[in-house]
C-alpha cells in the first residue's frame, strides 16, 4: 500500500479521500504547491502543437515532409508513443535539440493525464538524456517513475536535480515523498525539514511532514504543524483530516470533533473523516451522535463497494471489445459496445471501433459526447482532432 499521501494524489489522483493522511487530487496538488511558492517546474520549453506548427520550415524538402507526416500520426494516433520518439529523433537530427525535448515533454504531459505512466517514463527520459544537466528535465524524470511507483528509480534524478543547483523546493518534497514511499522515514523526516525552511515554512512541506510524524505516532508535533499548515491552505480537506487523526491521537476530543465536522462539511463522503467522528463523539458520550455517524459510515462503504463493482464490470466489458476489434469482429464489438452505459470510456471504445469500421462520423459523434461528459480528457480531445484530420483528408 503507497504510503505518501502526496505520492497518492499523484498516482490515484480520481480518488477524493485518504487511507492514512488524506489524498488530494493532482489538480489540487498543482494548486497546494502554488499557493505555496512550490509550482510544479513547466515543461523547460514550450510543447508541441502538431496543428500550428505545420508551417514550420525544417532543413530540406524531404525533411519538412516527414516532419509534417509525423505531425499528423501524432494527431490521428496521440496513444503511440513512439510516434513522438521518431518525431524528436527527426528534430535532433536537424538540429533542434529545444523542439525535440518540447515535442517529448509535452507528450508526457498527454501520457501522464491519460493514466499511461510507463509511456510517460520512456519519453521523459529521453528528453533528459537529450540535455543531462538540466535540473527541470531531471526533477520530471523523477516524478515521471513516481508516477510509475517507481520509487527506488525515481530518487537518483531527484538528486540530480539537486545537485545541478535546482533552487524548486518541490524537489526536496518529491524527493521526502520518494524516500517515505520508500520506507526510509528517517532519511524523508530531514529532506521535508528542509523544504520547510527553504520555503519560509510553506504549506506544502509542513503538511508534508506533519503526515509524516502522524504516521510514526508523534501526535504533539504532528498536531503543531498541521494546525499551523491549515492556517495557511484551509481549503485542503486532506490536512485537515489529517489533523483531526493528530487531535484523536493526543486524545484532544473536542478539537478532533470540530476538524473531522470542518472536513465533511466540504466533503461529506469523506468515509475515515466520518468514521472518526462517530469514535471521537462515542468517546464524548454522545451515543445518539456516534451511532447517526456509523450509519452513514456504513452506508458510504456499500455505496463505494457497489461503485467499485460496477466500475470492474465496465473494464472487462471494454476489454471484452477491445479483443473483438483485434480478432476482427469490428460490427460484433460495434454491437457489444453500443448496449453499454455511456461513460467516457465506453464512448471512447465506441469511437475506437466506428473508426475501424471507417465510420468516422460515427467516432466523432462518440468522441464529442465524452468530451461533453468529461471535458478534462485531454486524449480524448486529441483522438477528436485526429479524426477530424482523418476526415479532412479523405474529402
Amino acid at each position: 500500500m503507497t504510503r505518501n499521501p502526496l505520492v497518492r494524489s499523484i498516482l490515484e489522483a480520481s480518488s477524493k479521500e485518504s487511507l492514512t493522511a488524506g489524498r488530494l487530487t493532482l489538480s489540487i496538488l498543482v494548486f497546494a504547491l502554488s499557493v505555496a511558492g512550490l509550482a510544479l517546474p513547466a515543461a523547460p520549453v514550450r510543447a508541441v502543437d502538431p496543428v500550428a506548427q505545420e508551417g514550420a520550415e525544417p532543413t530540406g524538402k524531404a525533411s519538412r515532409e516527414a516532419e509534417l507526416e509525423l505531425r499528423r500520426k501524432m494527431m490521428a494516433h496521440p496513444e503511440q508513443a513512439e510516434v513522438y520518439v521518431e518525431l524528436a529523433d527527426l528534430q535532433v537530427s536537424r538540429g533542434a535539440t529545444d523542439e525535440a525535448v518540447s515535442t517529448l515533454v509535452g507528450a508526457v504531459n498527454r501520457f501522464t493525464g491519460s493514466g499511461e505512466p510507463k509511456k510517460a517514463v520512456l519519453l521523459m527520459t529521453k528528453a533528459a538524456d537529450l540535455k543531462p544537466d538540466d535540473p527541470e528535465l531531471q526533477f520530471l524524470l523523477g516524478k515521471a517513475h513516481t508516477q510509475n511507483r517507481d520509487f527506488e528509480a525515481a530518487e537518483p534524478p531527484l538528486r540530480r536535480a539537486l545537485e545541478l543547483g535546482s533552487d524548486d523546493p518541490s524537489v526536496l518534497v518529491f524527493l521526502g515523498a520518494v524516500l517515505w514511499e520508500s520506507g526510509r522515514m528517517a532519511e524523508a523526516e530531514p529532506v521535508y525539514r528542509q523544504a520547510i525552511e527553504a520555503t519560509g515554512r510553506a504549506y506544502m512541506p509542513l503538511s508534508q511532514l506533519g503526515r509524516l510524524l502522524l504516521w510514526q505516532g508523534q501526535y504533539e508535533e504532528a498536531t503543531t504543524l498541521l494546525r499551523e499548515a491549515t492556517q495557511r491552505n484551509p481549503r485542503d480537506v486532506g490536512t485537515l483530516f489529517d489533523l483531526g487523526e493528530a487531535l484523536r491521537g493526543s486524545n484532544q476530543i473536542d478539537e478532533a470533533i470540530g476538524a473531522y465536522r470542518r472536513v465533511l462539511a466540504v466533503a461529506p463522503n469523506f468515509k475515515r473523516a466520518r468514521y472518526g467522528l462517530a469514535m471521537m463523539l462515542a468517546r464524548q458520550g454522545d451515543r445518539e451522535g456516534s451511532q447517526a455517524e456509523f450509519e452513514i459510515y456504513n452506508r458510504l462503504i456499500l455505496e463505494a463497494e457497489e461503485s467499485n463493482r460496477l466500475a470492474e464490470i465496465e473494464t472487462g466489458e471494454v476489454d471484452r471489445a477491445g479483443l473483438m476489434i483485434r480478432e476482427g469482429q469490428v460490427e460484433e464489438a460495434i454491437a457489444h459496445l453500443e448496449g453499454l452505459e455511456e461513460t467516457v470510456e465506453v464512448l471512447l471504445a465506441r469511437a475506437q471501433a466506428y473508426r475501424a469500421a471507417g465510420s468516422l462520423d460515427a467516432a466523432l459523434e462518440s468522441l464529442q459526447r465524452a468530451v461533453t461528459l468529461d471535458p478534462s480528457r485531454q486524449d480524448v480531445r486529441q483522438m477528436l482532432a485526429g479524426i477530424r484530420m482523418e476526415k479532412a483528408q479523405a474529402q
